[in-house]
């Protein structure tokens, strides 16, 4: 016996009030994360972005007595956390659902590593002047990471005039960061990202022992526009092996990297560290065993450290709550013209 006209309307108009709240809820939660964002923006190289907390910049002398936690705390200090899903009072029995629909937002998205080799190498008279001129090199290298669809780069021994060809190459898409922000120290270790799938909500540096002297290595916490999600992104490039070595500097720079993940990771949101390591096993060894880290290229420590075959100097290396997939050690034609380095690139997932 069908139901009268009237009561079936009253469960329409009732179905339709509830999905009506999840809706307005879910407005709502997204609303007030993006003024949580939009009040901790300032100024950037890049419109609209946050700005920087005031680096913590020892020199190379503090650097040998403070201990690698000391470095990495000081330098983070000011991150601010990591903004909470905000959920209205009084939601009831929809605060569940809601919540559900806002933060359960898998994504994809594809990290790429590339030592772009600097264009003081190949002008005439460098060590590497049989390569064309860094200019027309950053273009054919904007050329490869848009064929590898990557939305973060981590790059490095950077030129200022390469800076420049290659937000010109990307028609101004990618953002960098630090750039020029940072003094002519932090060009070579930028880091770029895709402005239309990513916003930064916080940019500083750490600081690390290099060739006698320091660098930063910027570190940068990016949220995906699409699902509201963050990440953190350490791009670093520590100490080449030259005729001293440079052992010990590699070293104290990879215990400065490791405590600063581990003080990230505590903010509960993935970290991925990438770049020119300048180490083969004992990278790999030191990010899973000493950060809980994986790599991208496979491997494990698990009662034993063991690397993956092949290895390069460049990682990426993220943290166990991300998936990586399609792993591509890019040595071909189109690089060798280039780099002198393979360019490492990953799918990651975030679940």
């Amino acid at each position: 016996m069908s139901r009268p006209p009237e009561e079936q309307g009253s469960e329409r108009r009732a179905a339709l009030a509830t999905v009506g709240a999840v809706v307005a809820i879910v407005l709502v939660v997204v609303g007030a994360n993006l003024l949580t964002r939009g009040a901790g923006g300032g100024a950037d190289p890049a419109p609209g972005a946050p700005a920087a907390a005031e680096p913590s910049t020892p020199t190379a002398a503090e650097l040998e007595t403070m201990s690698p936690q000391e470095v990495a705390d000081a330098a983070l200090l000011d991150r601010g956390e990591v903004a909470p899903q905000a959920l209205p009072s009084g939601a009831g029995r929809l605060r569940n659902r809601v919540q559900d629909l806002v933060t359960a937002q898998p994504y994809s998205f594809t990290l790429t590593t590339f030592n772009i080799l600097g264009s003081q190498h190949t002008a005439p008279g460098g060590a590497a002047a049989e390569y064309a001129p860094g200019r027309v090199r950053t273009e054919w290298a904007a050329a490869l990471v848009a064929s590898y669809g990557s939305s973060i780069v981590g790059l490095q021994e950077l030129q200022s005039d390469q800076l420049s060809a290659l937000g010109r190459a990307t028609d101004g898409r990618f953002a960098f960061w630090p750039g020029t922000a940072l003094g002519g120290t932090g060009v070579p270790q930028s880091l770029m990202w895709d402005s239309s799938v990513w916003t930064p909500t916080y940019q500083d540096s750490i600081t690390v022992p290099f060739m006698g002297g320091t660098r930063p290595q910027p570190i940068v916490r990016l949220q995906h526009v699409a699902s509201g999600r963050e990440v953190y992104v350490l791009n670093i490039h520590n100490s080449p092996k030259d005729a001293q070595g440079r052992e010990d500097e590699r070293d104290k720079a990879e215990q400065i990297e490791v405590a600063a993940v581990n003080t990230l990771r505590k903010d509960g949101i993935p970290v991925f560290i990438l770049g020119d390591f300048n180490e083969h096993e004992d990278a790999f060894c030191r990010f899973t065993g000493q950060a809980g880290m994986q790599a991208a290229n496979g491997g494990s420590h698990s009662g034993a450290c063991r690397p993956p075959r092949p290895m390069r100097v460049d990682w990426i290396f993220g943290t166990p709550d991300v998936q990586f997939s399609g792993f591509r050690m890019d040595t071909g034609p189109a690089v060798r013209r280039i780099t002198d380095h393979a360019v490492i690139t990953t799918q990651v997932t975030v679940p």
